[in-house]
This record gives C-alpha cells, structure tokens and sequence, in this order.
C-alpha cells in the first residue's frame, strides 16, 4: 500500500493517478479523493480533467508582478489559499498528503519549462538556453511561492505551498538554489 501511495505522489498523467487512487481506496473516503477531485475536476464539465493547481502555477507569477488592482489580486490570492486548503484545520498526515500533492503540481508545471519555446524571446524565434530557462524557471518558482507571500503578507498562511515549490525546484535543478536564495535577498516590498 505504501508503493502504491509513494507510486500516486510521484505520477503525473491524472488518468493515471485516478487508476492508481482507485486501487489505492476503493471507493473509500479520503483526504486524497477531495484533493483529486479539488484538483482536477472541472466544474463546469464534470467529465474533463483540468488541472486547476497547473493553471495556478502559470498564473500566481503574473499576480506578483501585477502593480495595480492590489486588492482584487490580494483576493485572487486568497481564493488560491482556500483552494489549496491551506486554511483548514488538517492533521499530520493530511499535512504530508497535501504538501506531497503541491509537489505533485509544481513537479508537473517544471516539466513544462523544459520545452523548447519556454523563456523564449523576440516572439519565439531565440530559443532560450539551458541556463536562461533555470534562470526564468527559479523567477517564476519565486514569485509565484515566496514572492506572493512576502508582497501580501500572507507568509505563514502559504507557508506550505512555499515549503513545497522550493523542495521540488531543487530536485528539479539544484544548481537553481542560489538564484532563489539571491531573488529571496533582494526582495523589496
């Protein structure tokens, strides 16, 4: 059982996951069912899976850079921590699920920064080096965890989420944590 949940964290596909949560809780209550369902499903068509913590990754950093409206982004900020259930009162091991299932997320959104056309510029045509796309990857990590946090002041509410983009950025790359830690530095708020 313990493979099969190790197994579960670690997959990105969501089909896969829900094939694997299926023989994991057979039709079972779990905290692991509601963050699947929290994750995935798409409201509005029940039948598509939609990964709405991928979408939140792509968007929290234009939220950091956003300069106006701050009281409608610190709301969509907000929104975001309910959503992660980062304001529900959990136990320990729906604490470890929880942060395993943002790692999940985070994992699968760097999978997306090794493309080809990620941190590219002049429209696409400069492919962007390995260097250049660590560099972006760490900017974007940052400001869509620490940076959020630190411009709203919600530090201890995504402290979490923080702890989790941080830990799957340097298993993705650890070359990236002195980046991070020279953006963490350098904040001004």
């Amino acid at each position: 059982m313990e493979e099969q949940i190790r197994q579960y964290f670690e997959e990105l596909d969501p089909e896969k996951r829900k094939a694997l949560l299926e023989e994991i809780d057979k039709d079972k209550p779990s905290f692991r069912r509601e963050l699947y369902k929290k994750r995935f499903e798409f409201r509005r068509k029940p039948d598509r899976i939609a990964d709405l913590w991928l979408f939140k990754c792509v968007y929290l950093p234009g939220l950091y850079r956003r300069k106006f409206l701050k009281k409608a982004t610190l709301r969509e900020v907000n929104l975001t921590i309910d959503e992660f259930f980062l304001r529900e009162p959990l136990t320990a091991e729906q604490r470890e699920e929880l942060y395993l299932e943002m790692r999940n997320a985070v994992r699968r959104y760097l999978s997306t920064c090794r493309s080809a056309k990620y941190a590219s510029s002049f429209f696409g045509l400069k492919k962007a080096s390995d260097d250049e796309k660590f560099q972006r990857t760490t900017e974007d990590i940052w400001k869509m965890s620490r940076g959020i946090a630190r411009v709203y002041g919600l530090e201890k509410e995504l402290e979490l989420w923080c702890d989790a983009c941080y830990a799957e950025l340097i298993a993705y790359e650890p070359s990236c944590e002195e980046r991070f830690q020279e953006l963490e530095k350098d904040f001004k708020k």
